[in-house]
């Protein structure tokens, strides 16, 4: 190990299982041709279990760890870098009312949009008020189908008025 001193991290990487699949590749490669590498790895690993028979892990009461979580927040908090964690909504930039407000404003305006829409509205047509629109539509088209007749009655007409005004009779 003391020829691969550039691989002592790797070394304890693999005995507490930390290396990603391409690292393993490597390592194992590396293994395979260094016996120095390989051979402190198995005394690293017969050292690592025999402490873990003698010395079995200790556990923490839920008293300590709450403990321990406050101590490491509190020092996250002290730290000058870590500051804008103290003041809520990102630094204190935005407050609480201004959020509301922001918030309320916008359901404001999406329920306005939602009930009056994005579009103009068009007129809806009832039915009573179609059946007499599609009635006089029907009128009209009579009107236009008997014009022929219509205009031979004016004809006919002003003949009479004609007739009338000279006082003969056919």
């Amino acid at each position: 190990m003391k020829q691969c001193s550039d691989k002592k991290e790797m070394l304890w990487l693999d005995v507490y299982g930390e290396l990603t699949q391409e690292e393993r590749l490597k390592w194992e490669k590396h293994l395979e041709t260094c016996r120095n590498c390989s051979l402190e790895r198995e005394n690293l690993l017969e050292l690592l279990k025999k402490v873990k028979e003698v010395m079995p892990a200790v556990s923490l009461s839920h008293e300590d760890a709450g403990a321990l979580k406050n101590a490491i927040t509190g020092k996250i908090r002290e730290n000058p870098d870590h500051k804008w964690l103290n003041k809520p909504f990102l630094g204190g930039y935005i407050k609480p009312i201004h959020a509301l407000a922001a918030c309320c404003l916008l359901l404001v305006a999406f329920g306005w949009f939602g009930l009056k829409g994005l579009l103009p509205t068009t007129a809806v047509q009832t039915l009573s008020e179609r059946q007499k629109e599609e009635q006089m539509i029907a009128k009209d088209l009579d009107l236009l189908e008997n014009l022929e007749l219509l205009e031979e009655m004016d004809t006919l007409e002003k003949l009479g008025h004609v007739m009338n005004r000279r006082n003969t009779t056919i």
